[in-house]
């Protein structure tokens, strides 16, 4: 009777703290902006620098430059984690001209990079057309957002 009990008590444990990866996601927003404009209509993507395996973060600007991550079945925010970031606003056809630099339009180019925590992560990107991208000078509590070591 102890042991229907035991098994019993631990499948109602496991059943209420469910199974598999304890990471809470952290929420992911922010503004990106282009030469002091705001970027409409980019497509932004977080990809872990660990896991090449793992599953992205991705989002997409408004008319202002805003914008939330989403991953996996549309949950909100990111696993925390550090995260290569890349931009797009054109479309592989050609029919909508490619806005962000060159740059940033590849995991292997950007130099863009955020270090996700849990609970509330902003990240400002400001682009510019002619240089590279920006770090924000006072980047906004509980958020990292800079170029990776040895990058100029």
């Amino acid at each position: 009777m102890r042991t229907v009990f035991c098994i019993t008590l631990l499948f109602f444990v496991t059943l209420t703290t469910g199974c598999g990866d304890n990471k809470a996601p952290g929420k992911v927003m922010g503004t990106v902006t282009l030469d002091g404009e705001p970027l409409t209509n980019a497509f932004i993507i977080f990809r872990l620098e660990t896991d090449e395996g793992a599953l992205p973060s991705m989002g997409g600007t408004n008319t202002s430059g805003r914008y939330e991550l989403f991953y996996a079945n549309k949950k909100t925010g990111a696993i925390p984690g550090r995260y290569k970031v890349c931009l797009r606003t054109g479309d592989t056809d050609g029919r909508k001209p490619e806005r962000v630099p060159p740059k940033y339009l590849s995991f292997s180019t950007t130099d863009l990079i955020c270090d996700v925590k849990k609970g509330k992560n902003v990240f400002d990107i400001t682009l510019t057309s002619d240089t590279a991208g920006q770090i924000p000078p006072a980047p906004p509590q509980n958020s990292k957002f800079r170029k990776p070591p040895g990058k100029n």
